[in-house]
């Protein structure tokens, strides 16, 4: 899509992945150390959960790694981050509205959040930019006349090389100075 110009939504999207995935890669080192920590025995905790702990942190990275390809998929307008992005903001619609229905009342911002996103990764703009929808061709620009539509409009004579006007009797055409054929 290099010759539409990225909406700058789309770029605070992609900000706002990248963002998440520097989260994600401090909580994930953070859960791997405490892991380590926790397996020579420090805090206290059985051994095994340090397995758990690690794992997570782990699971943390690898997700952190997913939105980093999300954010370049967004910035540089590929398809497929587009549908990615529909879907993640479809599912945290429905998280916030189950989140609202047993009761809680934090989702809210979550929730509004990523109903603005669906509403945006829909307009034609941003479609156009994914590939998603085909941007209208400009008009054609008006045909302009050839020397033979010249001839059948005016009726008069026009010289077949250049195109300029041919005076009765005339022997060489006054533009060109090409024979009159």
């Amino acid at each position: 899509m290099a010759s539409l110009t990225r909406p700058i939504g789309v770029t605070l999207l992609a900000a706002l992945h990248v963002l998440q995935a520097i989260v994600l890669i401090l909580g994930g080192l953070a859960l791997m150390v405490l892991g380590a920590f926790m397996r020579r025995g420090i805090f206290g905790v059985p051994r095994f959960v340090h397995g758990f702990v690690s794992v997570i942190g782990v699971a943390l990275v690898v997700i952190a790694l997913l939105y980093l390809g999300l954010a370049w998929g967004l910035w540089t307008g590929k398809g497929w981050a587009w549908i990615i992005s529909l879907i993640l903001a479809a599912l945290g619609v429905i998280v916030s509205v189950l989140s609202l229905v047993t009761g809680g009342f934090g989702p809210i911002v979550v929730l509004v959040l990523d109903a603005l996103i669906l509403y945006y990764l829909f307009r034609p703009n941003v479609r156009a930019f994914f590939g998603e929808q085909k941007t209208p061709a400009p008009p054609a620009p008006p045909s302009t006349p050839t020397i033979s539509n010249v001839q059948q409009a005016t009726g008069g004579h026009y010289c077949t090389n250049c195109g300029g006007p041919l005076h009765e009797g005339e022997k060489f055409c006054s533009y060109c100075g090409k024979p009159v054929s």
